[in-house]
């Protein structure tokens, strides 16, 4: 599944079936491991316009 998160002021982040997205009450939440690393990022939902997921098994847009 492909995540696109498009930020308010136009940015957008892509990030493809490796990570892992969580929508929690405080924002998206992205775990991505990078070999022995672990790096974890919280978007809060004030900088975020709009969550999309693609992929096989999902088509969904998230308006906030």
């Amino acid at each position: 599944m492909e995540t696109e998160i498009r930020f308010v002021g136009g940015e957008a982040l892509t990030y493809d079936e490796n990570a892992d997205i969580k929508m929690t009450a405080l924002g998206v939440e992205i775990t991505e491991k990078d070999a022995e690393d672990v790096i974890r990022v919280l978007f809060p939902w004030s900088r975020v316009e709009r969550v999309t997921q693609r992929g096989p098994q999902v088509s969904a847009i998230y308006h906030y």
